[in-house]
């Protein structure tokens, strides 16, 4: 087995995604910039829970919801070590990540996904889940920018939406709901699975959505090749690779057997 991983953050000193893994799990995080704004000893909530999602993973042998279960209750931990348990009733001060797990497990791969953070088999099945709400206002930001040509502006105009988008999150009832660790109780529906035989694969890539374009080749080189071309068609990403910024930090490992 090798791995290798690349990751590199949107802003100089700062990576909210965090890869990690040991002899038997793989496990890339994408903590999400919270809106507050605050930091806490020099670091997000995004910084923060990307790296409690990759160490707790590695520390414990749960799959699926009991893992996403295991990481709520650390996170929550967390909130009261702060003193912000009071704070985060209103979810704009929750730290939000998605995550996806590969474990070993005796013949088998457990593997467990939680949003839009992916991972390809083979070079050729890719498994995520990405949020419909975030395609709906990446149009919108779009519309403002063919209308304005504000670009900078763009990001500050879809911020209510993006404020909107809390009553979606863990809301199963809502058509566009979606998961994410945020130290609260996640809808089982929300948490997708899959089992693979070991001999099935001699390929897995875990990655961030940091990388709008997935290459066909399967090396460190090939996804920056492809990242590179993403930057030149389209570097504000509101044309081929509609998103809601402009940039964001991307992380890719290749674990190969």
């Amino acid at each position: 087995m090798t791995v290798n991983s690349f990751t590199q953050g949107k802003n100089k000193d700062r990576n909210e995604d965090y890869f990690g893994y040991n002899n038997e799990t793989f496990v890339l995080a994408d903590g999400a910039t919270d809106k507050s704004g605050r930091q806490y000893g020099g670091k997000t909530g995004g910084e923060i829970i990307s790296r409690l999602v990759v160490a707790e993973t590695l520390a414990c042998s749960l799959n699926g919801t009991e893992l996403v279960s295991h990481l709520n209750q650390k996170l929550a931990q967390v909130y009261k070590d702060l003193g912000i348990m009071n704070d985060v009733l209103e979810p704009k001060y929750r730290f939000t990540c998605f995550f996806v797990a590969v474990r070993m497990v005796g013949t088998n791969f457990l593997i467990t996904y939680l949003g839009d953070t992916a991972l390809r088999i083979n070079g050729e099945k890719v498994y995520r889940d990405p949020k419909q709400i975030d395609f709906e206002v990446a149009q919108e930001r779009v519309r403002y920018i063919e209308e304005t040509s504000d670009i900078a502006g763009s990001r500050e105009h879809i911020m209510p939406l993006l404020f909107k988008q809390f009553a979606y999150q863990n809301n199963a009832d809502a058509p566009l709901g979606y998961g994410a660790i945020d130290g609260f109780n996640i809808p089982d529906k929300f948490v997708k699975t899959l089992e693979i035989s070991r001999d099935q694969v001699q390929l897995i890539e875990l990655f961030s959505d940091g990388y709008p374009a997935i290459p066909s080749g399967g090396t460190i080189e090939d996804w920056e090749n492809a990242f590179k071309e993403v930057e030149r068609e389209d570097p504000d990403r509101w044309k081929k690779y509609q998103s809601t910024k402009s940039k964001d930090d991307r992380t890719v490992a290749i674990v190969k057997f």
